[in-house]
């Protein structure tokens, strides 16, 4: 039952709030108010127009030093371009020239380049050493152009990795420019220059190139860009101008700037407000001290009546306190119209409460309910398809294992038939991994390397790879010299993955005779690729929803092509997890179909300090325990170690595995994990307290990481999930050995 509304005080005579306040503000205020403010407000404008004209006058004074500087650089590679040694194009002696100068004036270093802009010297790699490309090809060019000395971009220095800028001029023999000097100098050098000026303690000056980036600034900050405010200023393309803008340290300062003429620089300079400002304190304590005055009389006339005023509101922030507690909500009688307005909305604020409160807490329940079933039915979904994982590998390993057999046998009777075999296990272990793979990505669970990848061999080995499985296709691979060389940080199993979903996904909708291609080149700091075809193409409907999960674009009836609409949305989440990008793109039906992926660059690794040793091969008659509770599966092991000249036995339960160690020499376990009346891990535990000291494999349907890290903590050696490829298993177990007769 509801609790009953709370009494309504009785009606009293009441008169508005508003004339009360009327009787507060009656002291005459206003006209001093427009006064002072009209004075304050005029000295403030004052002030400012003042402060603005100090720092453009600064701004011009630094924009003149800094361009003093860089004429002097321009003066000495003038003085350079007329030496003896380049007059007679001695290189080798200018070479030696360039050092001396570079190393007396503290620059990174000086360039000589040709006519056309090639590079022919540089003093700070050995002489004749091949010189990496230009620093900023387009002031290189703009001399070359306009014959005329040019200051470049901020760009990194090729030697220590930090900004540097360069200064050009060209050296011209009978109008027609022979050479182009370029001194590469530190933006440390604008800095020093910056320091000598003596800038105030409350003013920020930065110099920026002609490209809106950093040169130099007389604070520090690792930002390398301008504020915005002052991107937004110099976006008004006059040569100089003043404006309010926010420094980098978010300090509202007056700002001022010019524009070097010959660089195309910008020399700005900003003031804090606050600082300019200080000054109007004693004008601003005076105008308080006008305005306490005059408050002391209405405070007078206030007090007679703030009785009258104070208590009911002190009664209604008690009310509003108990209603937000949760509390009785009570109010006072009142004679104020407005207040009693605000208590009549108090009480009924309270009936609310307590009828909302008591459906909220319903649906809270309600919430937390379905919550609990959500999470549920996620558990149950994760473990049906872990479960589900493992029933289908364990037959399939049998079968994978039979096959290899049968061509080890030689029948080439069934040739045909066991590639079919072959192709169609491959598809199913696909679709296992799939399903396997998009629970781990949509429950946050997949772990993705970040490693150096040679992403572009690792795209011509996938092509590779697959060029034997699209017969009556062309597949052809266009990979420029960069993108051939080009390194990414990522997975390289999943990137493995992705471009195997992308190609397999081409070949699915290409007809025979159809073309596939795979171009890939470097953009920028980015690796592109792009997985084109001539098939079937996407309907401009479908471009963005190929990626939804378990989308297959429509088929016919008999669903040739089959598939479970996995392969695009892994691909999607695999790339963005390793910050890159995938996108398609399609004409329309009938048109064929273009996926472009992108990822980012990285630096290629510190080369290895030496090759890994190779591992040793399996000596013949080594011995191998096969434990596994599916006769199948132990028995075609079993049958394919044998034909390699393994001695192998059998075990179909845990106890005739520990029989078994007394038979014969064991040197490698390959235990399934989920066995009848103990796990696979308990039975390694017992192969070692009996006395074993062999090798450990782990042979399961189960394949996530925490399996795996499982297995690692019982002491196996390796972990395989099923179906494993038999020669894959035979080249694990030649490691293993080759590895335990080098210890």
């Amino acid at each position: 039952m509801g609790r009953s509304p709370p009494e309504t005080p009785p009606p009293v005579p009441a008169r508005p709030l508003r004339l009360r306040l009327l009787l507060l503000a009656a002291g005459g205020m206003l006209p001093l108010a427009l006064l002072l403010g009209w004075g304050v407000n005029h000295i403030i404008e004052e002030q400012r127009a003042a402060a603005f004209r100090s720092v453009l006058d600064l701004s011009r004074a630094l924009g003149t030093a800094v361009d003093s500087e860089l004429h002097s650089v321009q003066a000495v590679l003038d003085t350079l371009a007329m030496s003896d040694e380049l007059e007679q194009a001695d290189l080798r002696s200018f070479y030696q020239l360039a050092r001396r100068t570079s190393a007396q004036l503290g620059w990174r270093q000086l360039i000589l380049a040709d006519g056309q802009g090639r590079i022919l010297m540089r003093s700070a790699d050995p002489f004749g050493t091949a010189a990496p490309p230009n620093l900023d090809p387009e002031s290189a060019q703009r001399v070359l152009d306009t014959r005329a000395p040019a200051v470049s971009r901020v760009v990194p220095s090729p030697l220590e990795g930090q900004d540097a800028f360069v200064v050009r001029v060209p050296v011209l023999r009978s109008g027609q420019v022979v050479y182009v000097l370029s001194a590469v100098l530190p933006t440390d050098l604008v800095r020093r220059v910056l320091t000598r000026q003596q800038i105030p303690a409350g003013s920020v000056a930065t110099v920026l190139d002609r490209a809106g980036r950093r040169v130099a600034r007389s604070r520090r900050s690792p930002a390398s860009s301008p504020s915005a405010s002052l991107q937004a200023l110099l976006a008004r393309g006059v040569p100089q101008g003043v404006g309010l803008t926010r420094t980098l340290e978010g300090v509202e300062s007056f700002t001022g700037y010019s524009r070097l003429p010959g660089s195309g620089w910008v020399v700005a300079v900003g003031s804090s407000v606050t600082d300019a400002e200080r000054g109007l304190h004693g004008l601003t304590l005076a105008v308080v001290v006008g305005l306490v005055a005059s408050l002391a009389l209405s405070g007078m006339l206030s007090w007679l009546l703030a009785r009258r005023v104070v208590e009911p509101i002190e009664s209604l922030a008690q009310a509003a306190t108990a209603l937000g507690r949760g509390e009785p909500v009570a109010v006072d009688r009142m004679d104020i119209a407005e207040l009693r307005r605000v208590a009549q909305a108090l009480l009924d604020a309270a009936v609310d409460r307590d009828r909302s409160a008591t459906e909220r807490e319903s649906l809270t329940q309600k919430l937390q309910d379905a919550l609990r079933m959500a999470e549920a039915a996620s558990r149950s979904k994760d473990e049906f398809l872990a479960m589900l994982g493992h029933e289908l590998r364990n037959p399939l390993a049998p079968i994978a294992t039979a096959v290899q057999v049968m061509a080890l046998k030689g029948d080439d009777s069934t040739a045909p038939e066991r590639r079919i075999i072959e192709r169609q296990l491959v598809h199913v272990t696909r679709l296992v991994d799939d399903l396997l793979d998009i629970s781990r990505i949509t429950s946050g669970r997949l772990a993705i390397r970040h490693d150096p990848v040679a992403i572009g061999t690792l795209i011509a080995q996938v092509v590779e790879a697959l060029r034997p499985s699209v017969p009556g296709r062309e597949l052809v691979l266009a990979m420029d010299a960069a993108a051939a060389g080009a390194w990414v940080s990522g997975d390289e199993v999943r990137l493995v993955q992705v471009f195997n979903n992308l190609l397999v996904n081409a070949v699915k909708f290409t007809r025979a005779g159809g073309c596939i291609r795979v171009r890939a080149q470097v953009d920028g700091a980015w690796f592109q690729a792009q997985v084109e075809d001539d098939g079937e193409g996407i309907a401009q409907a479908d471009l963005e929803r190929v990626f939804g999960l378990f989308y297959q674009a429509p088929q016919s009836a008999d669903r040739a092509r089959g598939g479970l609409g996995l392969g695009l949305p892994i691909v999607r989440s695999l790339v963005e997890m390793q910050g890159g990008e995938v996108m398609a793109s399609s004409a329309g039906s009938g048109q064929g179909s273009c996926f472009t992926l992108r990822l980012p660059l990285c630096e290629p690794p510190a080369p290895a300090a030496s090759p890994p040793p190779v591992a040793a091969a399996a000596p013949q008659g080594l011995g191998v325990l096969v434990v596994d509770d599916n006769e199948d599966a132990a028995d075609t092991c079993a049958s394919f170690l044998d034909l390699h000249g393994l001695q192998v036995q059998v075990a179909y339960d845990p106890a005739q595995a520990l029989a078994a160690l007394g038979r014969s020499r064991i040197d490698i376990a390959v235990l399934d994990i989920g066995l009848p009346g103990m796990s696979g891990y308990e039975l390694a535990t017992r192969l070692r307290a009996a006395g074993y000291r062999g090798r450990l494999v782990a042979l399961t349907g189960y394949g996530q990481e925490a399996d795996r890290a499982l297995s690692r903590q019982y002491g196996f050696d390796a972990h395989l999930t099923k179906p494993v490829a038999p020669p894959e298993l035979l080249a694990l177990l030649q490691r293993l050995a080759g590895a335990a007769k080098g210890s």
